[in-house]
């Protein structure tokens, strides 16, 4: 089963709210400082993935640019649109 990004992000700050949760109602201060750590490791991976989510997006938009362009679209942008493309290509192109 392939997972999407988006709930991936989800399932990441799902998490993070449960270990908080759990920090919440510990008594043991290793216990809760572990739960606090989970969490606070958890929402970093969200805003990871919701960057790579981001820099996807302008990547197929690079491509459409580039392979689709509208009459309004400048040489300045296909130029733009093809330095994305070729910088990113190994790690955001299609797979």
């Amino acid at each position: 089963m392939q997972t999407t990004l988006d709930e991936a992000i989800r399932h990441a700050m799902d998490i993070a709210e449960k270990q908080e949760e759990l920090a919440e109602v510990c008594v043991v201060e290793q216990a809760k400082d572990s739960c606090l750590k989970c969490a606070k490791e958890h929402r970093q991976l969200a805003k990871w993935l919701e960057a790579l989510k981001k820099a996807q997006f302008e990547y197929h938009e690079a491509w459409f640019i580039v392979t689709h362009p509208t009459p309004d679209v400048t040489y300045a942008d296909k130029n733009r649109a093809q330095v994305i493309l070729d910088t990113f290509r190994d790690s955001l192109g299609v797979t």
